[in-house]
């Protein structure tokens, strides 16, 4: 045996990943990150910690391949010991499979194999791919060729000890079938745990080809069955590496394995399986980043087949940002009912600095929670005793989606809403929202760095796009650098400024800089001053950005400005400013040119404007020109900005939830319908108000 060093990664020239897999990358934008990721961490060989680890394991899960190319996945169980690893390149498994596992029939020399090891207390998983040797009536060997240490995520700690010997597999009633009858339903729909076999069976794939197996866990019921022969589930985030998504590419089949930890049943389940990339069901599904359906072609349930009982589940705490096909049904009644007034509890609030409070909500009428993207408002309402009448506002939605509705409220010290939030309200109080809204949301491809600059509570829209990014204690749904740049009076005023800390530390892609206004003794921000362009030159390294802007007027013009000013393109700044005034936009001159203007006339004021789609809405565009107009909400909710219409027609890129009355138009989320061409000019006919 040689005694050459072994290599620190991938030692060789092809990818570690295989042109499925290469694909699924490609498509989420993460294939150069990942292929240096895959270099370092999949390895053609067993580490000391994996031959140790093996070794330590009462059960393990096995991904094979049956004569007709159906992948299944397995279980194996065995006193610890029962897998060793004598050699950096061998794995030897002293047992038999259970009775009535698909294992039976597919383990054969020279066929592939996928083991993956999984310490369920710890959450600990390896995993190794090679070839079988050796097979017999006692065990058999595995010719490695290929390790990987896997993320330990969504695994529910369990306890396990022996109920029978292993050893000695007994009969127990399996039932075949090509449906699932109602003992397989109830199985699959309190599961917690799956595992699913795929196989890439190109030969021409080389190392990355053959099968795999994989782990994936949720909350009891994040697995439907839809009918007799399909489930869905969700693809929460993992590696980045999708094998088993890049094995559905280069084949369909999956072979999926749910054990009851309850009875001790197994259900097998063959199947094809389909990826759903978007669309009503996933936008609902919390935490989901893609859905899988499985259509099943044979069914296997073997009763009361494992040697083991095991403890209740230890869940774990990723869970609590992902959701259940319950949450995600109801989740689409109640958007289906987004401009209907809902009562909403406060659940819980937290001091986040001297001035901002945060409101978790949950609906009160027994229904759903609407789903939102991160970046998007919370229109509310409140009529507390003695005022005249209910106010509404709106409030950026401070986390990204999740369990509940935040709320993150700076008291503004002039006895409105935000006042009475602060002073009155506790846990058990009732207010009204309506669905989140809104058109501040992250956009920016996951290889594009992106800069996100906040003031003040300005910074609830930025931490909600940033949780949405950085997420699980460690992973990235967006893998180029993020800046976060945020500005304060001082330490007191600082709002979430302890989380930003604790980001920092876990995401090696995120930089955080804090400028104070006027810092306090013993405060310790990264700058002293307010936030403008010099700052941004002096901090961020040189490199193509995106900015997200959100704070006080002024401080939304001055930084556009400076921008563009250094020849950043109109289209990579986006914002959300708060108050009554706009930006005014100076759009690139070429897409300038691109776009056909609509006539906008103001009766009263005499005024004729020019009226693009990059310019936002009609109020807007009414502000910019400096005519003063009453508003509130800026999203259609509070009916403030009503206006008179005298011509033309008015389009609302989403119905506005106040009522619009007849020649009237709800000007702060409105837009002018294009008319036909006016015959002096390219610009074309729009709309005349009584401004």
């Amino acid at each position: 045996m040689s005694t050459d060093p072994l290599p620190l990664g991938w030692d060789l020239a092809p990818s570690p990943f295989h042109p499925g897999e290469l694909a699924i990358q490609r498509r989420v934008g993460v294939v150069d990150k990942v292929d240096a990721q895959g270099r370092r961490s999949v390895r053609r060989y067993l580490t000391e910690q994996h031959r140790a680890f093996f070794g330590l394991l009462p059960y393990a899960f096995v991904g094979t391949v049956d004569a007709h190319g159906q992948p299944w996945a397995s279980m194996i169980v065995g006193d610890p010991g029962f897998i060793a690893a004598p050699d950096a390149h061998r794995l030897e498994v002293a047992g038999r499979p259970l009775f009535g596992d698909p294992l039976n029939e597919t383990l054969r020399d020279g066929a592939g194999i996928a083991l993956l090891g999984v310490q369920l207390p710890t959450r600990r998983r390896n995993r190794a791919i090679g070839v079988v040797k050796r097979a017999g009536p006692n065990g058999f060997a595995i010719a490695v060729r290929q390790t990987l240490g896997v993320c330990p995520q969504y695994i529910q700690g369990r306890d396990a000890r022996f109920t029978a010997d292993p050893r000695k597999p007994e009969p127990r009633p399996v039932h075949r079938a090509t449906t699932l009858d109602a003992a397989a339903r109830a199985i699959i729909e309190k599961a917690d745990t799956f595992f699913v076999a795929s196989a890439d069976p190109r030969e021409e794939d080389g190392e990355a080809a053959g099968p795999d197996v994989g782990h994936r866990g949720g909350r009891p019921g994040f697995v439907r069955v839809d009918d007799a022969q399909t489930l869905t589930t969700p693809d929460f985030v993992g590696n980045f590496m999708f094998n088993t998504l890049g094995n559905f590419l280069a084949d369909d089949r999956a072979g999926l394995l749910f054990p009851d930890f309850e009875t001790g049943d197994r259900l097998y389940i063959a199947a094809r399986a389909e990826v759903i990339w978007d669309g009503p069901e996933l936008a609902a599904f919390v935490g989901a980043q893609r859905l899988v359906r499985y259509h099943a072609t044979e069914v296997i349930r073997v009763e009361r087949a494992l040697p083991l009982a095991f403890s209740a589940p230890d869940w774990s705490p990723l869970l609590a940002r992902t959701g259940t096909w319950a949450e995600a049904d109801a989740a689409i009644a109640a958007e289906r009912d987004r401009n209907v007034w809902r009562p909403f509890r406060i659940t819980r609030i937290e001091v986040e600095s001297d001035s901002v409070r945060s409101f978790y909500l949950e609906p009160a009428d027994g229904g759903g929670r609407a789903g939102y993207r991160a970046g998007q408002f919370l229109p509310v309402r409140v009529e507390p005793p003695g005022w005249a009448a209910p106010v509404t506002r709106t409030y950026t939605l401070s986390d990204s989606p999740g369990g509940t509705y935040r709320i993150s409220v700076k008291r503004e010290g002039r006895g409105g809403v935000s006042d009475w939030l602060h002073d009155h309200a506790t846990p058990g109080t009732l207010i009204e929202a309506m669905a989140p809204r809104g058109s501040f949301t992250f956009e920016t491809p996951p290889n594009r760095a992106v800069v996100l600059v906040s003031a003040g509570v300005g910074i609830t829209p930025m931490l909600a796009m940033l949780n949405d990014l950085l997420v699980n204690d460690g992973r990235t749904r967006h893998h180029a650098p993020i800046w976060f740049v945020h500005g304060a009076r001082n330490a007191a005023g600082h709002a979430f400024a302890a989380h930003l800390r604790r980001k920092a530390e876990l995401h090696a892609n995120l930089r955080v800089h804090t400028a104070y206004s006027a810092p306090s003794e013993g405060d310790a921000p990264d700058s002293v001053g307010r936030i403008d362009v010099a700052l941004l030159k002096r901090v961020l390294p040189f490199d193509d950005y995106d900015f997200y802007l959100c704070g006080p007027p002024g401080f939304m013009q001055g930084l556009y400005d400076g921008l563009r000013d250094l020849n950043v393109p109109d289209a990579r700044i986006r914002f959300e400013s708060f108050g009554p005034a706009s930006v005014a936009r100076r759009p690139d001159a070429a897409a300038a040119s691109d776009e056909e203007a609509v006539r906008v006339d103001l009766a009263k004021s005499g005024k004729v404007l020019r009226w693009r789609p990059r310019d936002g809405s009609l109020l807007d565009t009414v502000e910019r020109a400096g005519v003063a107009v009453l508003s509130s909400c800026r999203s259609g909710v509070c009916g403030t900005c009503a206006t008179r219409l005298l011509k033309g027609a008015v389009e609302y890129p989403e119905p506005p939830a106040h009522e619009i009355a007849e020649g009237e138009a709800l000007i702060c989320v409105g837009r002018p319908r294009p008319g036909a061409h006016l015959d002096d000019s390219a610009d074309r006919e729009g709309v005349t108000l009584d401004l």
